[in-house]
């Protein structure tokens, strides 16, 4: 800082040199130097003002003078005979003779003001050198012409300024404004050169200017810069294109009015198409969110009924009891269907590539259907055409998630006769499965309908008579489709209808199932001190009155901490541990059991959805992994599965 009397102040800050002006009342700023102004971004030891009220700063890359009165600023360097460019941090001091002193990392600097000055005459400014690109030739043009033409295809236009002075050359500063493409000035190094890369057709101005040492701005230089347009865009050829455009016009009048209707009944059903869709799909996006929700209560609907069912019931509370578990399981049912069509929608399915007995799975799905069937006195048939191959490669739980979609879907639209399910090879389609019914069949219009979400055949009427969320063809279509294969319905009202299911499955050895696990049946399980960790109460009394009806002696912990302290205190043969306790979760639990040298074995329990859950808690250590909700058989084959 500097003080001017009787009411000047100048201040030096890292970006901006200032000066302040006590008006009376409070200092008002009259003048502020930045980078644009040429002043270099670094701190300042301090201010020193000669006699000439010429400021002086000292700074790590020399020596700054200020003129206020001309407004110059110039920098002394290395190059202008200082033994060096750093200054110490403090302010350069001025004798009463004149002189000034600066402490410099060579010693001390003594200078005087009076002898430097500037020439005081604006420098000569002239353009150097013009040169453009055409093809891949460089063409240098004459310098000192007024205009510059370019043709459509000539680029990097590269023009060089030269400012006529010896003084300090690398203090020189350039600036350059092409009127018709700069907003402003733009300034350039000290070698004065700016390249034009690709300029629009049109007409521009090119001017520059140049600052020497001392700061003194040259009169502008430069010329007409005009860019010729491609033959395409020139006058005649918009002119011809124009009288076409007009010419086709006139022509298509009369055949779009005509379609002007047809255009709009168009849009108007693309529009409902896409709210449809959109509907459809926050549809989707809704029970998804809410899917995980839902699985911790339902685990206690469908834990306590199977307790109960397991208990004394006289027939009426069986009945009721039964009638609890079946709305319960509908419910799952549903939101499964809606979480499969989240992770399609997302992009997040994950399909098996495994190779799988095709003969056994679809024994199974008749073993699964064939009750449903007779329950309503139906006839059941499953018939496996010639050369359906044995062992084929692919995701065989999404295989049979499709066929049981489609086959109790015929059974519960078919009163009367009979439900088939059949197997086909196809040499250019890989496997074909068929299910049949007997059943009230479909109209064109009901069958256009039918693979929507959330729709069925006769809508609402079909909902209230048979029930059915109208999702599960659409995720059996969803998913033949993730598999690279489709769907296909073939109906007419009165004649039942046929579902056929066209899957690129690719056959396989038998001998790459050599060495599988069967299934085999497994001997039950004797009697083990397990311990439940689970926050929700309901859950927790659910699973600890499932274990404890398998024969198990059950521990419940409310939370990780507690669980902690009974493995301390007890020994368990196995754990079951929910992923998201409060405070410290299941996986912090596994890795600390793990730490502290207990080697229990853990079993996830889980209600959420997402398919990194089970990697997540299989790498925490955990050797079994339980989505809610639970049911005695699940956690048997989780306990199973974890003690191998």
């Amino acid at each position: 800082m500097a003080f001017v009397p009787p009411d000047t102040v100048w201040l030096h800050r890292m970006a901006a040199l200032e000066g302040y002006r006590w008006d009376g009342e409070k200092l008002q700023r009259f003048r502020q130097l930045t980078s644009e102004q040429g002043l270099p971004a670094v701190a300042s030891g301090g201010i020193a003002v000669d006699r000439n009220g010429a400021l002086w700063l000292t700074t790590l890359r020399g020596l700054l003078r200020y003129d206020p009165v001309a407004g110059r600023l110039r920098q002394f360097g290395v190059r202008d005979g200082l033994p060096s460019q750093e200054f110490e941090p403090i302010a350069p001091l001025m004798t009463p003779g004149g002189l000034g002193l600066a402490s410099s990392a060579e010693g001390l600097v003594i200078f005087d003001p009076a002898r430097i000055r500037g020439a005081g005459i604006a420098p000569k400014l002239s353009i150097d050198a013009i040169s453009l690109r055409r093809q891949d030739t460089v063409l240098n043009l004459p310098a000192n012409q007024g205009l510059v033409t370019l043709g459509p295809e000539d680029r990097d236009l590269r023009v060089n300024a030269r400012l006529l002075s010896f003084v300090d050359p690398k203090a020189h500063r350039y600036r350059f404004w092409l009127h018709g493409y700069d907003r402003d000035w733009v300034n350039v190094d000290e070698r004065g050169e700016r390249v034009f890369s690709r300029l629009d057709p049109g007409d521009y101005r090119l001017e520059v200017v140049a600052a020497n040492a001392e700061g003194l701005w040259s009169s502008p230089r430069g010329f007409r810069l005009v860019v010729n347009p491609p033959w395409w865009r020139t006058t005649p050829a918009i002119a011809a294109a124009l009288m076409i455009v007009v010419m086709g016009l006139g022509l298509t009048a009369r055949a779009y009015q005509s379609r002007l209707r047809e255009r709009h009944e168009a849009s108007l059903h693309e529009q409902r198409r896409q709210f449809a869709e959109q509907g459809s799909e926050a549809k989707s996006r809704f029970l998804a969110t809410l899917g995980h929700e839902i699985r911790t209560p339902m685990t206690g609907v469908l834990g306590m009924s199977e307790l109960l069912l397991g208990g004394e019931l006289d027939g009426a509370q069986r009945h009721r009891v039964l009638a609890i578990q079946r709305a319960g399981q509908h419910l799952l049912r549903l939101v499964n269907d809606a979480l499969d069509l989240a992770r399609i929608e997302s992009g997040k399915l994950t399909l098996q590539d495994e190779p799988f007995d095709l003969h056994v799975l679809l024994d199974e799905v008749a073993a699964l259907l064939r009750p449903l069937a007779e329950v309503k006195r139906l006839t059941f048939a499953l018939q496996r055409g010639p050369g359906t191959p044995r062992v084929v490669r692919g995701d065989a739980g999404r295989v049979r998630q499709i066929l049981l979609n489609l086959g109790t879907n015929a059974i519960k639209f078919t009163d009367h006769g009979e439900v088939a399910v059949r197997s086909a090879p196809s040499a250019s389609e890989g496997l074909v499965l068929e299910v049949s019914d007997t059943g009230p069949g479909m109209s064109a219009e009901q069958q256009a309908r039918l693979f929507r979400r959330f729709e069925q055949a006769e809508g609402a009427s079909t909902a209230r008579r048979y029930g059915g969320s109208g999702l599960g063809l659409a995720i059996s279509q969803e998913l033949a489709a993730a598999m690279g294969g489709r769907i296909e319905a073939q109906s007419l009202p009165g004649l039942g209808a046929t579902f056929r299911v066209v899957l690129p499955l690719a056959a396989a050895p038998a001998s790459e199932l050599a060495g599988r696990d069967l299934p085999t049946a497994q001997a039950p399980l004797s009697p083990l001190r397990l311990l439940v960790v689970e926050d929700d109460t309901t859950v927790a009394e659910v699973i600890v009155g499932l274990l404890t009806s398998l024969g198990h002696e059950v521990t419940h912990a409310p939370q990780a901490l507690s669980a902690l302290a009974q493995v301390q205190e007890s020994r368990y043969d196995l754990a079951f541990v929910d992923l998201d306790l409060p405070g410290l979760d299941g996986f912090e639990l596994a890795r600390l059991m793990q730490a502290q040298g207990h080697a229990l074995p853990l079993v996830a329990l889980t209600a959420r959805a997402d398919a990194h859950a089970e990697p997540l808690a299989r790498a925490a250590g955990m050797l079994g992994f339980v989505r809610k909700p639970v049911t005695g058989d699940i956690l048997t084959g989780a306990i199973k599965e974890a003690m191998v």
